[in-house]
């Protein structure tokens, strides 16, 4: 089954976009504001647009206070703290198993392997939007790569207990050990 994806804006677009809202409103998307919004977003419609709607509806910018990087800076962290529908629904694709094995080597800066086993895999991590349609393959955007840190790490978070550095207790030679992910990725810790 193929699926449908809209395409991305392109820098000029959001900027087009956004000065659809300052010929409404009088009120101007700073050009840093514009940028900032692009960056975080990479054009991903829904959080292009829910960038703007968080900024103007949410933390009431009114006009004629322009918009500012600032202003987006805000906006991005409330979206993503709040959990807004778009990205919960993102967080929740994480637990696929499909899903994470294509996501969690990205995040280490891993290699993701390119055997045919993964192509349909990748194809549908990458029509769910989560990564870059382009090559080298990438987490899609800021705004997503920290809603999957926050995500996956929550899982980890839950595993951390709170000990002393071992550097404090001068021990002479660290211990390792080997352990697995909860997707079954073999890694190596320190032990403290």
């Amino acid at each position: 089954m193929k699926s449908f994806r809209i395409g991305d804006f392109t820098p000029g677009q959001v900027a087009e976009l956004y000065g659809q809202h300052t010929a409404e409103t009088g009120q101007e998307f700073t050009p840093e504001a514009v940028r900032r919004a692009y960056g975080y977003t990479q054009g991903q419609p829904w959080l292009v647009n829910a960038l703007a709607r968080e900024i103007t509806q949410e933390m009431r910018i009114k006009p004629p206070e322009p918009i500012t990087a600032a202003h987006v800076d805000e906006a991005k962290d409330r979206l993503i703290l709040a959990r807004a529908t778009h990205l919960d629904s993102l967080a929740a694709r994480l637990n696929e198993p499909r899903v994470r094995k294509i996501i969690e080597p990205l995040l280490v800066g891993g290699f993701v392997a390119t055997d045919p086993t993964y192509d349909d895999d990748m194809s549908y991590v990458r029509d769910l939007g989560l990564i870059a349609r382009k090559d080298p393959v990438a987490v899609a955007n800021p705004i997503y790569r920290e809603v999957i840190v926050r995500v996956l790490g929550a899982h980890a978070a839950g595993a951390v207990t709170a000990r002393r550095p071992s550097v404090l207790r001068k021990r002479p030679d660290p211990e390792f050990s080997r352990t697995r992910t909860p997707s079954g990725r073999e890694i190596t810790l320190l032990r403290a």
